[in-house]
């Protein structure tokens, strides 16, 4: 048997604000490094064989809260990182549905294949992730893994191992600094815990 730990970072400005966060980089804020505390008391006592995050600074900076002092043992994944909104990173949804109606309505009518201009679609992403989880979950078998990473991410991992239904991404909610766990039993998923 494989556990796989997931934790959402912590809150940056954008996502208090609700700006489209893929690929840019902020750091927590200070509600987001509370909840990185909080969440670093809540595994304090789980020992981790692997810890991988998608290399952005809020997921980095949660790991390392988590491990303390153990920072050398944070592998950085760029197939990791949350889905990419190309030209809308930084900026709010309803800029988009205000400024450019025909792509927002392209986005609601097929929002797994719709590509974000110079970003990616959801299933361009949800593929990226998920041979990436496939690979980590070979290479760590019968270990304990953790894995910092984005809530689009986790939700794709989930739909994908859970479900087997990309369709699935949006019913899994992932709060920031929540635990998530799911059991590999071969090609044979358990969720265990999940948004705690």
């Amino acid at each position: 048997m494989t556990e796989i730990y997931f934790v959402r970072h912590g809150e940056t400005d954008d996502n208090r604000d609700h700006n489209l966060c893929g690929w840019i980089n902020p750091s927590l804020n200070k509600e987001g490094l509370i909840q990185a505390e909080r969440v670093a008391q809540q595994l304090k006592n789980e020992s981790f064989d692997a810890i991988y995050t998608s290399g952005l600074k809020r997921t980095n900076e949660t790991a390392a809260m988590i491990l303390g002092c153990k920072h050398e043992k944070i592998q950085p994944l760029d197939t990791l990182k949350e889905l990419n909104f190309g030209d809308f990173e930084g900026r709010k949804m309803v800029e988009l549905e205000k400024e450019h109606p025909q792509l927002y309505q392209q986005m609601r009518d097929d929002f797994i294949g719709f590509r974000f201009p110079g970003g990616e679609s959801l299933r361009e992403m949800h593929h990226r992730v998920n041979k990436t989880m496939k690979e980590l979950i070979s290479r760590h078998d019968g270990e304990k893994i953790l894995i910092v990473a984005h809530s689009g991410v986790i939700r794709s991992i989930m739909a994908e191992l859970i479900t087997g239904d990309m369709k699935k991404h949006w019913n899994f909610k992932i709060d920031h600094c929540s635990v998530s766990k799911i059991e590999a039993h071969g090609d044979f998923y358990i969720l265990t815990k999940l948004n705690e």
